[in-house]
Order: C-alpha cells, then structure tokens, then sequence
C-alpha cells in the first residue's frame, strides 16, 4: 500500500534527479569511484544519488537523520545500506570509507565542525571528501532559511574549515551561478 509519505518521498526523488544533469557528473569525476571503494552518502535524503553511486561501488551507505527517509531507502534502493544517523557521530570505525561525499545537506548540520572532524576520522588517508552545497544568498538557500534552522557558509569558509578539520583542498568548482562544490582528501 502506497501512503502519502510515500508519494511525498517518491516527488522528492523525482526533483533530485531532474537535478543530476547540473551536477552528478562533476560529483563522479571528484569521486573516481572504483568496485572496491567503501562509499558514504551524509544526508543521503531520499537516496537517489547512492543509488547511482551503487551503481559504480559495491559498497554504498547512506546516512540520513529522518528515519522515514531511510526506510524509504531501504525498500526502493536495497543495495544501499542505509542507517539513521548525525554526520557529527557516525556509528563507523576510524578510517572506514575510501570515499565520502555530501550533496546539498551541508548547511542541515547543526555543528559543522564537528561534522568535518568526524568525517576526517572514519574516512582513510588520501579517502576523498566532496560537499556540494547552496551558496548563501542565493534563491535555494533562501528559500530554506524561511522553512528550516539551516546555516550556509561560503565555499572560501568551507575550504577553511576543511583544512582546519585536516583536509587538504584539491578542487572548487561553482555549480550553476551560485552553488559550489568543494573536493578535498584526507592528508
């Protein structure tokens, strides 16, 4: 039986994708996933972008604080093995993932920092880190501050505090006019 929270999660992804064009392929190139990597999704919403990743990686996980949403990817996308959770304390030993990448949920975290450290613990040495977000000021991020507790920083800041969390910055591309997309590895 399809309920309504169903449909809600099935238009969402819908959105999503209609998005892939503007940004999976630069996300894939930051990425340069292989079989073997050990990939994790922070904010992994309805899972649509794990899903593609799947498709590449033998191992993707999907973390996403609204339990309905992980339910929603456990039934829709089995091959991703989805857990509720913070990007602040991932149930996950140090230096876990080969790959980590974060699509538009940066600015949900509610301590950024301690979300960049402890994705710097459970990611392994020269593991990639890629987070793609909202410029602050521009339409989308307005449009979340007026319905969400949300908190943009500017690419420049990120990249900051990337290096503070030690992270060494290797890339910054702008998605369309204002979002950025920020890729670092673990030094």
């Amino acid at each position: 039986m399809t309920t309504l929270s169903d449909v809600s999660l099935n238009f969402y992804s819908w959105l999503r994708k209609r998005q892939f064009p503007k940004f999976l392929p630069l996300l894939l190139e930051f990425l340069t996933l292989k079989k073997e990597d050990i990939v994790l999704d922070v904010g992994a919403g309805t899972g649509v972008i794990a899903e593609e990743i799947a498709k590449l990686s033998d191992e993707v996980f999907a973390l996403e604080p609204n339990p309905k949403r992980v339910e929603y990817i456990k039934k829709k996308y089995p091959q991703v093995k989805a857990f509720d959770g913070t990007a602040e304390a991932i149930q996950f030993p140090e230096f876990y993932f080969t790959k980590i990448y974060s699509v538009n949920s940066l600015h949900h975290f509610r301590d950024k920092d301690a979300a960049l450290y402890e994705l710097n613990r459970i990611l392994k040495r020269g593991g990639v880190l890629a987070i793609k977000d909202f410029a602050p000021m521009g339409w989308r991020s307005k449009l979340e501050s007026r319905n969400a507790s949300v908190n943009f920083w500017t690419a420049e800041k990120l990249k900051e505090k990337l290096v503070e969390a030690g992270f060494e910055v290797r890339d910054l591309r702008k998605v369309g006019n204002r979002d950025y997309f920020v890729c670092s590895s673990k030094v």
